[in-house]
């Protein structure tokens, strides 16, 4: 009986403990799955048209988001798919609007996005040519189409200055063919035309390493079509609630023509990793970033 008695003890201690165990782990896997909600922030969908002078900002805010607690993905497309992603959701912010180049876009889409911080401001957009072709601005055109080979090079049909170069040749009367294509293409017909000294008319922005690269002038336009711009946050208008900080991130946020070009500068033509470049912008402007975030 006495082993009986000891052996029943015993069972009912070894139940206890177990009966105690499964609840802490119970209790532990609670308390785990409860601190992976509080992680689990959310997908931030980042808007990026083909164009460099989007890099920087799309990389830094990138791993600013990352940093958070959010996961992030980037999607690609052209600057109508942009606009009309923001209305339907599936983008939360584009750093791609330009006010003036994009103001047919800004119309059809009046209110379905909201404008975060002006990135930087000043930036000249428009017609550009080398200078070794002695002209310097558009009205030289007007009847000597001739000179530029009856051409103005450009990239994708759908994009701002191409809608507004369309505007140009009409306003001016100009007899021009708008060659569209991509960024690659343009460039590369630019990069031939400069290098045998033949006549070019192509679509030329600051922030781009064009500048820095090649001898050429924005040519003057008495239409007032063509002039500095802005380069601006595209917010969708959900996302304040869905991340508040990145919200605040992103109409705040600045970075200068300068500061993107020597950024692209030194991604394209000296080959350093375009993630890594974006860790040192941060490094160097911590405290900025984390104001920005407040």
């Amino acid at each position: 009986m006495k082993k009986i008695k000891a052996l029943l003890i015993l069972l009912i201690m070894s139940a206890l403990l177990v009966a105690c165990g499964g609840n802490d782990e119970g209790d532990n896997n609670e308390e785990d799955a409860q601190g992976n909600d509080a992680e689990d922030k959310g997908v931030i969908t980042i808007g990026n048209a083909p164009y460099d002078y989007e890099t920087p900002p799309v990389e830094i805010t990138k791993l600013i988001a990352e940093e958070q607690g959010y996961e992030v993905e980037v999607l690609e497309g052209d600057i109508g798919f942009m606009f009309l992603s923001m209305q339907q959701g599936d983008v939360d912010i584009w750093p791609g609007l330009w006010p003036n180049i994009h103001e047919t876009y800004y119309e059809k889409f009046a209110g379905d996005f909201q404008e975060g911080s002006t990135i930087f401001d000043g930036a000249p957009t428009g017609w550009v040519a080398p200078t070794y072709m002695g002209i310097e601005s558009i009205d030289e055109l007007v009847g000597n189409e001739d000179i530029v080979d009856g051409k103005l090079i450009g990239f994708e049909p759908g994009s701002g200055m191409m809608l507004t170069s369309e505007e140009v040749v009409e306003a001016h009367g100009l007899d021009l063919e708008i060659v569209s294509g991509t960024m690659s293409s343009m460039l590369t017909e630019v990069e031939y035309a400069i290098s045998q000294q033949e006549p070019i008319l192509f679509l030329g922005w600051r922030p781009h390493t064009m500048f820095r690269k090649y001898d050429i002038v924005a040519l003057e336009d008495s239409k007032g079509y063509w002039g500095d711009d802005s380069f601006v946050w595209g917010v969708n208008n959900d996302f304040e609630s869905k991340a508040p900080e990145i919200y605040n991130f992103v109409n705040n946020f600045e970075m200068s023509i300068d500061e993107v070009e020597e950024y692209l500068y030194q991604n394209q033509d000296e080959g350093q990793d375009a993630t890594e470049l974006a860790k040192q912008w941060i490094e160097d402007n911590r405290s900025d970033i984390d104001a920005w975030l407040e």
